[in-house]
């Protein structure tokens, strides 16, 4: 009796321990608002500088007139349309590189005289930088969203096309010969093992896609000059209204947060079971 107790006293003080932990996380300062002091401070720390001249004003503008600039910006029918022009973009480059890169991956994966035969292909393709491609592209089509849209799936799709792959050949033996040995089919094996296994590999490469997709939307505006976020931060260059150029260079890092946020917050209802979602909300 006293081995038993001894061997059940361990498990009735973990929980203690861990709803203390979790009291003190409740109660530490939040990591939004340490970055959002860390962004404040900057700030400051940028007038400051251009309040005493250490920052050159005809090259660096003050931190309150690109304030002041971005908020006339945000009242421009000019600015959300260029905004649209580089999210749609982007936005419909993801949708053209899921639905290729996820089926490829799936048969490089999983296939293996497809897998031997292509992932040379993958890997001389993968470093080529879109930046590259952009004569071909004003070529074919002009500075278009057509030529955006080739440039951007062109250039986001290794990411999501590795990571799947990697995911794929993750996928534990075990699991797929017990799916075999009990008969549950293809779509029973894809829905309760494939796909499980794959997702978490999936969501990442997603979620830096997406980010690649936006700067290398906005950069193609820049030197293609398609419309968009890139396209009016050329011409601000070209007018000097610095002040404007930096608040949409800005607006383009901010622009960057809300996909890298929006992509987190889709993981946690996918991927609530995950061990890395169970150590963050610890």
């Amino acid at each position: 009796m006293s081995t038993a107790a001894e061997t059940l006293r361990p498990a009735v003080a973990a929980p203690r321990r861990s709803r203390t932990r979790g009291t003190a996380t409740r109660l530490m300062p939040g990591r939004n608002w340490i970055g959002a002091a860390t962004v404040l401070g900057i700030l400051a720390a940028w007038q400051l500088l251009s309040a005493t001249g250490v920052l050159p004003g005809a090259s660096i503008p003050s931190a309150a007139s690109v304030i002041e600039a971005g908020t006339g910006e945000l009242a421009s029918s000019e600015f959300w349309s260029a905004m649209w022009d580089t999210v749609s973009v982007a936005l419909l480059g993801m949708a053209v590189i899921v639905v290729l890169a996820v089926p490829a991956a799936l048969l490089i994966g999983r296939v293996r005289w497809i897998g031997e035969s292509t992932w040379f292909l993958v890997e001389f393709l993968k470093p080529i930088p879109p930046v590259a491609l952009i004569p071909l592209g004003l070529l074919l089509w002009g500075p278009s969203p057509e030529m955006k849209l080739y440039l951007v799936a062109l250039g986001s799709v290794w990411p999501l096309l590795t990571q799947v792959v990697y995911g794929v050949r993750e996928i534990d033996g075990v699991a797929l010969e017990m799916a075999r040995s009990y008969r549950l089919g293809w779509w029973k094996t894809t829905s309760r093992i494939v796909v499980p296994s794959i997702l978490p590999f999936g969501m990442t490469g997603l979620r830096v896609s997406a980010s690649i997709a936006i700067i290398i939307a906005v950069v193609v505006e820049m030197i293609g000059g398609a419309a968009g976020l890139g396209q009016q931060i050329t011409l601000a260059q070209s007018a000097n209204a610095l002040p404007r150029m930096y608040a949409l260079i800005i607006a383009t890092g901010l622009l960057g947060l809300a996909v890298n946020a929006l992509f987190r917050c889709a993981e946690r209802p996918l991927l609530f079971w995950h061990p890395s979602h169970h150590r963050e909300a610890r």
